[in-house]
């Protein structure tokens, strides 16, 4: 006989695995398609409209697709290129030595002329943002694309994709459903995966014997808020059949992404006191300041110029961070002691990563939990009812690449090649026909026309062009070449 836990979580697990296929395209599609999807599907006089009865019948020699409006689109393209956590033979789960997705090939799409997503949403047009959504998956769903972003007509060819991965989570929050919902109506066998949905489905898989549920999402400050990854949560939760209480504990993210890029207005590795212009955390009582009773449970690298103290002394009160860990620290900490002082008795089973580049850190956030989790103070463990003895960190970009390989199998459509993957990277830009004034001195859109453009129109203001190194900035570059197996596809056709 199944322990309950067991028999508990499996429950649960169908449940969700259930809602990830119906729940949210089917309550789109009862409240109606987006109008440029009916376009798409319907209206054979509109530019958004496509003959899906000529999409191929065999999806399996078709590539991926992934959009994104960051350079994440290629960092999840690394893990399709790289992970192996299924037999390849069987479909089970586990490492076989071999790549899951070995001989497929995949198609990239970085939206960078309509980036950030999340402004659509901080100036009160996500209208605009679905329609552009709709647009990214009908692009990867078409066969042709503009060769320069002065061309009238789209020359160029490519092939449909036979899965759309959304790797941002803005993306993902606002609009996934309604691409479901196009997808559904299409006819076509083609899937969208997300990365919020499929992350949560797996942090499911902590909800303990007595039906109750506790989470952690770090988050970044440029992405889905905690008020929406929590609706998201406690949705999914709800619906999936979780019975027990729900708990989220959400920590904004604020200098790790930063300190990664090296902005330096997080780190300054020239700085050897506090100084002026810095942007991360302080010290003070408010959410998001660095406690000074938690020194000693922040454990921070005090080595070279790794924490940075005023002039004159090591005094606490202005102390500033300065390196990439001591972010990390003070985030987890932080997460971790809000939940002890909550006087809550369900520890935390996980920790959503809900930005991609914090993977990068996983090694070292482990071992920051590990010392919570052996932490002791007047010879007790402090943070043992906080941390699940089988916590894990949950990386959204590697549950989504799981979740497409499990769709793909079950519906018959992985490539199972035995040649080596390919990668066709696009980018959007704005199209020539924009007004000259709208456009700032990098060549992409000022912030008052990206934000203000309405929906309802088929006006052409961005056109996807195959990708070149001159289209972004040398930090977006960098990012791109972080990802080592992916840049090595792509490097050849840039130069």
């Amino acid at each position: 006989m199944l322990p309950l836990r067991i028999k508990y979580q499996a429950a649960v697990l169908a449940a969700a695995a259930v809602l990830l296929s119906v729940s949210c395209g089917d309550r789109n599609r009862a409240g109606g398609l987006l109008p440029i999807a009916q376009k798409a599907l319907a209206d054979s006089s509109s530019i958004y409209y496509g003959d899906f009865s000529e999409y191929p019948q065999e999806l399996s020699d078709l590539p991926v697709g992934i959009f994104d409006c960051s350079p994440d689109g290629f960092t999840v393209a690394e893990r399709f290129l790289t992970v192996d956590n299924f037999d390849n033979i069987t479909g089970r789960p586990g490492s076989d030595g071999i790549a899951d997705f070995g001989g497929e090939h995949l198609q990239i799409l970085f939206d960078r002329a309509n980036s950030p997503y999340g402004g659509f949403i901080d100036t009160g047009n996500p209208a605009f943002l679905k329609e552009q959504l709709i647009r990214n998956t009908l692009f990867l769903m078409g066969d042709r694309y503009y060769n320069l972003a002065v061309d009238e007509y789209q020359s160029g060819y490519k092939d449909p994709v036979k899965i759309v991965i959304v790797t941002s989570p803005v993306a993902d929050y606002y609009a996934l459903s309604d691409m479901q919902a196009l997808l559904g109506r299409s006819g076509t066998g083609v899937k969208a995966v997300g990365v919020i949905e499929s992350s949560i489905k797996e942090a499911l898989k902590g909800v303990d014997e007595e039906g109750n549920f506790c989470v952690g999402v770090l988050y970044s400050p440029e992405g889905v808020t905690s008020r929406e990854y929590e609706t998201a949560i406690r949705r999914m939760a709800s619906e999936s059949g979780v019975t027990g209480r729900i708990q989220v504990f959400n920590q904004e993210g604020l200098g790790i992404e930063e300190a990664l890029a090296g902005n330096p207005a997080y780190v300054d590795t020239s700085a050897r006191v506090s100084r002026s212009g810095y942007a991360g955390p302080v010290t003070g009582i408010s959410y998001n300041n660095i406690d000074a009773s938690l020194f000693d449970r922040y454990g921070f690298d005090t080595r070279g110029n790794a924490l940075l103290f005023p002039a004159g002394g090591r005094n606490i009160s202005g102390v500033q961070l300065n390196s990439v860990e001591n972010y990390v620290r003070y985030h987890l900490v932080s997460m971790v002691e809000r939940h002890r002082r909550s006087g809550s008795r369900i520890p935390i089973s996980s920790i959503i990563l809900a930005d991609c580049g914090y993977d990068r850190l996983r090694g070292f956030m482990d071992q920051v939990m590990v010392e919570l989790y052996n932490y002791r103070r007047g010879g007790i463990y402090l943070y043992r009812g906080s941390i699940s003895p089988d916590f894990r960190f949950i990386d959204p970009a590697e549950c989504a690449v799981n979740e497409a390989y499990r769709i793909l199998r079950e519906d018959g459509n992985l490539a199972l090649r035995g040649t080596k993957s390919t990668l066709s990277p696009f980018i959007t830009l704005p199209s020539s026909s924009v007004p000259a004034d709208s456009l700032d001195a990098s060549g992409f859109f000022r912030e008052s026309f990206l934000y203000g453009r309405v929906s309802g129109t088929e006006d052409i203001t961005t056109k996807a062009v195959p990708f070149a190194p001159r289209y972004i900035d040398a930090a977006e570059l960098r990012e791109i070449e972080y990802n080592h197996e992916t840049f090595t596809l792509i490097r050849n056709a840039l130069y």
